[in-house]
This record gives structure tokens, C-alpha cells and sequence, in this order.
């Protein structure tokens, strides 16, 4: 059985890597109260999942990494989220980041990964200001949003260019040059600590900047020759993340019928929930629900895994309808919840009850803004119609 202290050469599975996240369920569970009170991850979960391994699930291998594909990452978020969507998310986000920081020139990614294949990225496409100077850009900013940038090694954040066209470019600046502002005050999701990288003036060499449009379209050159780095950016990043809402979503549902075992149906003879037939449909309802935004999810992993693999790209057509199905899938999740906080009763939202966490949680997660159904939705839409408009960055 493997230890669940992971040396750089270890080089576990996919089951193993499933395995140790299942293993960090109970310490999560344990503090998860606390993340909701401190509005970031606890210090005990954090060195628990970076014992684990957790945040080097895409740092890649040569520098110790895992390098493992996006199904699973997004098992593990998925495992993770049963026990704690805010940690949950913010390991995906750490791997997604090390997908990101292998992007960048052989110089940097010594300076990220070098003496830590743990580095933690904090990232935020909101556009900040550039300004070329000698050996690299100026950057000036306040960057919202930058789930977990409190344990962060990395910010990772969005700035513009001028000129004609303007360019966008994601910057890696060092945590330590940046200043943090407690801006994360949310009813759902707390425990992400998503406060706001403020800087001014910052030097960043231009090794350690990348085109975010070249990234996005997956045709930034690769300073070493490793496929799993190639895939578009939006993709790669966009279906783990359903990792943690799809985890809520199933431990939701299983908390409700757990529960559904002795609850009486209020207001009812019924002694017993599960005794309903009203509630025996609605849970299945719900169930199906959770079970379409998995195929969902899973189906597209596993297209990013196998173009990876066969060293091949995911055209735009491909991704935009990726783009819908990802807000299609949230929506089926918190629809889902909807349904089950309904079957459970108004005693869901009683503070000391763990389904009206589920349920912020769920509907907060759902809400980022590369999960907009409707959105999603209209790029699908258009590129299915020959319609060239792009509305979206986020393809």
C-alpha cells in the first residue's frame, strides 16, 4: 500500500492518486468549519494535501511532478468535493496552475518547480495594465478572485498590452511582491480564500510571460516537448473544475437520503421520508441530474486526454461546444440540489445542517463565470451557425 507521504519519484496511478485523495476526506470534513470561519484553507489541510501530493498533480515530471491528465484531476476534485468543495477547488485550480506554469520558458519553470514541485499558483485573468520596459513588461493592477492565493508561492495574472491590437498576457510575478486584499466575503465557497492581488509597478521578465491568446488557441511553443501541455488553455483548465460541484452534488444527495431513512415528512402521517412516493421520485430526479453532468464532464476529460495523448489539438468547434456543455452540466448540479434541499424541508437551511452548505457552495461554484449556461450556450450556438463573433475568452 502506498504511503501517503509522496517522494518527487514516486509516480503513482490513476487509482493511487484517486486513492490518496479519498484517504484526505476525514481531515477535511474535520476543518472545514474552520475554512468557512477563516475564509481561506486551515494550515492542517494544507500541509495534509501537500503531503499527499496534491499540489503536484500536473507539475510535470521531470521536475518531480505527476503529470497526471485531466480525468484525473477531476476525479480527484470530485472525491475531494464530497468531503470539501472550497479545498476541493482550490487543489484543481493548484493543478490546473502547474499546467499553466509548464507553459512558460525553461528559465521560469526552473524558478516555479526547481526546488518545489509543490509551487502553488494563484491566478486571475482580470486585465491588469503592461508596459514594455528593458528585458520585460511593467505590470499594475488589482487582480479579484485569486482562489487560494494565501498559501500561493505564484500570481498568475491577466494584463494588457497597448497597441494595435492590444495584447493580453498572463504574468507570473513571485507571491512575495504582491500585495493581498481581503476582498473574499461570500455566502458560499468561503474557505477558498479568492481575495485580490494588488500591485504596482511590478517587473516581469518576459520569461515569465506568456500570450493568453496563443495559449488559449493551444499554439504557444513548448519549451520541452511534452503533449498533456499543448491543449488549449480553456478546456484544460474549465473540466476539472466541475471536480468539486460534481463532488457536493453526490454527497448531497446522499446526505438527503441517508437522512430520508428516520426524517418524518413534515406536515404529513408519513413517519419516514423514504416511505414517500413524492420524495422517492424526486430523489431519483435528482440523482439523474447529478448522473447527466457526469457523463457530461467525464466524456470531455477523457476527449482531452486522448487528443493529449495522440498529440493532437481541440478546435475551436470542439471547445465551443465544450463551452456550453461544462454550463449545461453546472446547471443539472445545482438544479439537482435544488430538488433535494426541496425533499429535505425547510430544516436544509438551519445553520447546523451540512446541506445548506452544500447548497451555497454549490450555487456559488456554479457561478463562475466560465460556467455560464447561457453564455455557453450562445458560442456554441454561433459556431454551429458559421457565426465568427467570439464573445468569450473563456473557449
Amino acid at each position: 500500500m502506498m504511503s501517503h507521504s509522496v517522494l518527487a519519484c514516486d509516480l503513482p496511478t490513476h487509482e493511487e492518486v484517486v486513492a490518496l485523495a479519498r484517504a484526505l476526506q476525514p481531515v477535511l470534513r474535520r476543518h472545514a468549519a474552520a475554512g468557512e470561519s477563516l475564509r481561506r484553507l486551515p494550515d492542517p489541510v494544507d500541509a495534509a494535501l501537500s503531503k499527499a501530493g496534491m499540489f503536484r498533480l500536473q507539475t510535470p515530471k521531470r521536475f518531480g511532478g505527476f503529470a497526471v491528465g485531466a480525468s484525473t484531476v477531476l476525479e480527484v476534485g470530485e472525491v475531494l468535493g464530497e468531503a470539501d468543495a472550497s479545498a476541493s477547488w482550490l487543489v484543481v485550480l493548484g493543478a490546473t496552475g502547474s499546467w499553466m506554469g509548464a507553459r512558460y520558458s525553461p528559465q521560469a519553470q526552473e524558478e516555479f518547480f526547481g526546488v518545489n514541485p509543490d509551487a502553488r499558483f494563484a491566478g486571475s485573468t482580470h486585465p491588469g495594465t503592461a508596459q514594455r520596459v528593458p528585458g520585460g513588461l511593467s505590470v499594475s493592477g488589482r487582480w479579484p478572485f485569486a482562489s487560494g492565493a494565501h498559501h500561493a508561492d505564484w500570481a498568475l495574472l491577466g494584463a494588457v498590452l497597448p497597441g494595435e491590437p492590444e495584447e493580453a498576457m498572463l504574468c507570473a510575478m513571485p507571491a512575495s511582491e504582491m500585495a493581498l486584499e481581503n476582498t473574499w466575503r461570500t455566502v458560499g465557497m468561503r474557505g477558498t480564500g479568492s481575495d485580490t492581488w494588488v500591485g504596482e509597478d511590478v517587473f516581469v521578465p518576459d520569461d515569465r510571460t506568456v500570450s493568453l491568446g496563443a495559449i488559449a488557441e493551444g499554439n504557444w511553443p513548448l519549451p520541452v516537448d511534452e503533449p498533456m501541455y499543448r491543449l488549449p488553455s480553456a478546456p484544460a483548465v474549465m473540466v476539472p473544475l466541475l471536480g468539486p460541484l460534481l463532488g457536493v452534488g453526490r454527497a448531497a444527495l446522499r446526505f438527503v437520503v441517508d437522512k430520508a431513512q428516520t426524517k418524518p415528512l413534515a406536515g404529513t402521517t408519513i413517519s419516514r421520508q423514504s416511505e414517500s412516493v413524492g420524495l422517492q421520485i424526486r430523489i431519483a430526479e435528482a440523482a439523474m441530474r447529478i448522473s447527466t453532468a457526469r457523463l457530461h464532464i467525464y466524456d470531455m476529460a477523457a476527449t482531452l486526454d486522448a487528443a493529449a495523448a495522440a498529440e493532437q489539438t481541440v478546435d475551436y468547434a470542439a471547445r465551443a461546444e465544450f463551452r456550453a456543455r461544462l454550463g449545461y452540466a453546472a446547471q443539472q448540479v445545482i438544479e439537482a440540489l435544488s430538488i433535494l434541499v426541496d425533499a429535505h424541508g425547510a430544516g436544509s437551511f438551519a445553520e447546523s445542517n451540512q446541506l445548506q452548505q452544500y447548497w451555497r457552495d454549490a450555487n456559488t461554484a456554479a457561478r463562475h463565470a466560465g460556467l455560464q449556461a447561457t453564455v455557453g450556450c450562445e458560442v456554441y450556438g454561433k459556431s454551429m451557425l458559421g457565426i465568427s463573433e467570439r464573445i468569450s475568452s473563456t473557449v
